[in-house]
């Protein structure tokens, strides 16, 4: 939910993201759809780890992911202490940002910088 953050960290650099989170079950598509979104928008890998089990009145849903920098599902469960394992291949995050150069398009003279 604060697309601002990997913005940044992706503008600094950065080509892997690792998300630790609570996201209750009844946001779990949410949760996915955003990380997702997130891979997409800025072109780099995310490792994301959810919380898993009961807390008090609410249930999180676990669905820890490993997503490409095209937003691609490379690992993903959804069961409590699971482990996923998956391959990040840096070239070609490396040739998709060459491909789509989202970063040379921005436009912050428009938009100006975020408070």
């Amino acid at each position: 939910r604060f697309p601002e953050l990997f913005r940044k960290m992706a503008l600094e650099g950065a080509e892997i993201i690792c998300v630790p989170a609570e996201w209750p079950i009844p946001r779990q598509e949410h949760w996915r759809t955003l990380l997702r979104a997130r891979a997409i928008e800025n072109q780099l890998f995310v490792v994301a780890a959810n919380c898993c089990g009961q807390q008090g009145k609410l249930e999180f849903c676990g669905m820890s992911l490993i997503l490409s920098a095209r937003g691609d599902i490379l690992a993903e469960k959804d069961e409590c202490n699971a482990e996923i394992v998956a391959t990040i291949d840096q070239d070609e995050m490396v040739a998709y940002r060459k491909q789509i150069q989202c970063y040379t398009d921005r436009r912050p003279e428009i938009y100006g910088t975020l408070p």
